[in-house]
């Protein structure tokens, strides 16, 4: 426990302040952005809604510094543990899961807590160490087809839970999009991804129909607002 309060005292060295300051100027305009969405009359006060945002960047920074200071090579080494958590912590869903009125079970309500929580977002952070982990463990064959093989098995697993219980496509596609940004910049074959477009785009008249009307609105919108 010292160390790692020692570990957290370096985080101006350590950590990337350029970065934090970035993700500050965004959540500023999300705030901006909150205050106006929730000034009309049926939102009542919108105090609230800025309160909760403000206290969520506060809780944002202090992961940030901590996750900043962890050494994050020791963390990688435990990849299957870090599976396993991503898996135990989706699976909440079944007991404590609410669709917070947003059409989708992907909301943790437990009891006690003051607030609501959204699984998927802390299995985001995991999932960058755990796919990091596999790309490292494969760099001298990164294109092979067991390397990508292996990669697409912890997109595909966390993918599939993530879909089956909370049924929110938007969340779950951002795991493919970190897949697409990693494996691309971890220099992957680039026909892999001229592959898996070539599927996509053959599969995605038929996986259209398999999509609720909300959801085929949200690509739609899009195209056609």
């Amino acid at each position: 426990m010292r160390y790692f309060l020692e570990e957290i005292k370096d985080f101006r060295k350590k950590g990337d302040i350029f970065l934090l300051i970035l993700c500050l100027i965004v959540a500023g305009f999300g705030l901006v952005c909150i205050a106006s969405a929730t000034s009309a009359e049926k939102f009542g006060s919108n105090i609230r809604y800025i309160t909760l945002q403000s206290v969520a960047i506060l809780m944002g920074v202090a992961a940030y510094v901590v996750i900043s200071s962890m050494d994050l090579e020791i963390l990688s080494e435990h990849r299957a543990a870090l599976v396993a958590f991503n898996c135990c912590l989706l699976l909440l869903l079944i007991p404590f899961g609410d669709d917070n009125n947003s059409g989708n079970r992907s909301w943790l309500d437990i009891p006690g807590l003051p607030f609501m929580v959204q699984p998927a977002e802390i299995c985001k952070v995991t999932y960058i160490i755990i796919m990091a982990s596999v790309m490292s463990s494969h760099q001298n064959r990164i294109s092979s087809i067991p390397s990508v093989m292996h990669m697409v098995f912890h997109l595909g697993l966390l993918f599939g839970v993530n879909m089956v219980l909370s049924s929110d496509m938007g969340v779950s596609l951002i795991f493919v999009f970190i897949f697409i940004g990693m494996t691309f910049a971890g220099g992957v074959s680039m026909w892999w991804f001229l592959l898996a477009a070539a599927g996509i785009a053959a599969a995605l008249p038929i996986a259209w129909n398999f999509l609720g009307e909300y959801q085929q609105e949200r690509i739609l919108i899009l195209i056609d607002p």
